[in-house]
């Protein structure tokens, strides 16, 4: 529950946070890995890294070979900036199981942010694969799609990456999370700087401050970080949230 709780709140931005569950989990059990690992996400979200980090190591030890702890401990090491760390644990998890699309998909963007072509289209292949057979039987899973067109992108196929994403947008117009990625996509690795950002536009209106704190943090979107549009969306949206009283925390990503 804390899980699915924290992830919906980054996707959505409302709804519980996913703490609470976290740590009722842990008064019953605090060896309980992906209870840990959980609570992690939530201070990773809030930008509360020293301690996400405590906490994820106390999972990772507790169960080295769990694929949502090897998740959530990737998703972590991506929103500090370490590249190698967030290789190590997405392909761990991505390995665990072979149906992971995320996983596999978001090595593509690491090793791409450190510059490592070859391997990230090694990624992007092996994501293409995990999707096809998603969508042969869920033609309208967006988060799969969006997955799709980055690593479509990678692998040279610009034009078939917009299809898809175009076809995507008919089947789930209001997926912020798709929008998300595909803004991400298009900012990287199809270098269509307006398409980008008229894809995040509606996202950064509607994001809560965990989705809020992981935007800041994506090198996917480095290229446009300088751009008067994106910083005018990132401002909107921290004031937005400022009068919300969802003021976020300084990031420490050390």
């Amino acid at each position: 529950m804390a899980s699915a709780q924290a992830r919906l709140r980054h996707e959505q931005g409302h709804g519980e946070s996913g703490l609470v569950a976290a740590e009722r989990a842990l008064a019953i059990d605090e060896n309980l890995a992906e209870a840990h690992a959980a609570k992690g996400e939530y201070l990773k979200n809030n930008n509360r890294f020293k301690e996400a980090l405590a906490e994820i190591e106390t999972a990772l030890r507790l169960d080295p070979d769990s694929h949502a702890v090897n998740n959530f401990a990737g998703r972590l090491a991506y929103s500090m900036r370490r590249p190698d760390d967030s290789i190590r644990y997405f392909g761990k998890a991505a390995t665990i199981m072979e149906a992971d699309f995320t996983s596999a998909g978001m090595l593509v963007s690491c090793y791409m942010a450190i510059g490592d072509t070859e391997n990230a289209r090694r990624a992007a292949r092996r994501t293409l694969a995990r999707v096809e057979k998603i969508i042969a039987q869920e033609q309208d899973n967006g988060s799969a799609m969006s997955f799709a067109v980055n690593a479509l992108a990678v692998l040279g196929e610009a034009e078939r990456a917009k299809a898809w994403a175009e076809r995507a947008m008919l089947f789930d117009p209001n997926n912020m999370n798709m929008r998300y990625n595909f803004a991400c996509a298009f900012a990287s690795n199809l270098h269509e700087v307006d398409a980008a950002l008229d894809l995040l536009g509606p996202v950064m209106e509607k994001t809560g401050i965990e989705h809020l704190n992981w935007t800041k943090a994506d090198s996917d979107l480095d290229s446009i970080r300088d751009h008067p549009r994106y910083q005018a969306m990132i401002a909107t949206a921290a004031a937005r949230l400022a009068q919300a009283k969802e003021i976020p925390a300084s990031p420490e990503p050390t």
